[in-house]
């Protein structure tokens, strides 16, 4: 089994990947979009995106992307989001003191830095690089913390630490997991995103649909995209048809598309399984009530959904 990512190994994406399918052949992409393109090509098996965390809100990117993709949505996890504060390890702690011989030197050079040397390297920091999504989780500790450093947007995360390990700067830090330390990074700051039980929701995509034999739980989610007219009440003409069935959202959002951006386009969860009579008759109802429906998936929800995760249990 193939399965890809967005980002570099010890980012995010990659931690899922190793947890959730940990027998599988892992593959790291640039953008999201490759990620996805790799599976409609049939390069790889399955997907794995960040779609929405629990402090920032949604990936915008990845919105945009799904409905496009020609993909399905087969399956979710969610996973706990650590920042370390960290710089390459040759800039933390300067020039070793002079005099030591050549046994004291290659001891210096192994050992951990003392907390004053990991205080002053934070000091020093005047720019800070993460995915936008990282600096957004960890935005209060920033302003805080470096509140005079430069915010600057990296492409991942882990992707990030790695390339400033390769091209290190003088009093830059990149917040990125402590699994991107595998560069030749040092932590100088641990956990410091702004939110306890900071999370984030990933999908499972694939070509093909899940099938009934597939879906093992009674909870169930169905993500749809439908448009509706731009008119008074049309949301709450097509809302109302989830009301009648008694179907729970725990997902609500809108964008706008079309050249003058007059198009409503609103992205749901349902707890709802197309595959039964409830699930279809709803389907046929939504129909009438939109100019269009698409359905990216219908799979079981997670059992991590809950209230201390920031996420709706069904």
């Amino acid at each position: 089994m193939k399965v890809t990512y967005q980002g570099v190994i010890g980012c995010f994406s990659s931690m899922v990947c190793e947890r959730c399918f940990p027998d599988a052949v892992h593959r790291s992409c640039i953008t999201f979009g490759e990620a996805m393109r790799a599976v409609s090509s049939g390069e790889a098996d399955l997907a794995v995106i960040p779609v929405e965390n629990s402090t920032a809100g949604r990936v915008t990117e990845v919105y945009g992307i799904l409905p496009e993709a020609g993909l399905s949505i087969v399956g979710e996890t969610f996973l706990p989001i650590h920042y370390t504060l960290m710089m390459p390890t040759k800039l933390v702690r300067g020039l070793p003191p002079q005099n030591l011989s050549d046994e004291g030197l290659l001891e210096w050079k192994r050992s951990r830095p003392t907390q004053e040397e990991l205080d002053q390297a934070v000091s020093r920091i005047a720019e800070v690089r993460s995915h936008p999504q990282g600096l957004a989780q960890c935005r209060k500790f920033i302003e805080r913390v470096l509140p005079n450093a430069r915010r600057r947007d990296a492409w991942d995360t882990a992707g990030a630490a790695r390339d400033l390990a390769l091209e290190p700067v003088q009093n830059v830090a990149v917040l990125a997991p402590a699994g991107a330390l595998r560069y030749g990074m040092t932590g100088l700051m641990e956990n410091v995103e702004d939110m306890a039980g900071n999370t984030t929701r990933f999908l499972f995509l694939r070509k093909n649909p899940t099938t009934p034999d597939e879906i093992k739980s009674s909870s169930v989610i169905t993500t749809l995209v439908f448009k509706t007219k731009h008119t008074a009440g049309a949301l709450v003409g097509a809302l109302d048809v989830f009301r009648r069935h008694n179907l729970n959202m725990t997902k609500l959002e809108t964008y706008m598309t079309g050249v003058h951006h007059s198009e409503p386009v609103f992205y749901v969860d349902i707890a709802v399984n197309l595959f039964d009579e409830t699930g279809k008759k709803a389907m046929e109802e939504l129909k009438e009530a939109t100019l269009f429906v698409q359905s990216l998936g219908t799979y079981d929800a997670s059992p991590a959904r809950t209230d201390k995760s920031g996420f709706l249990p069904l």
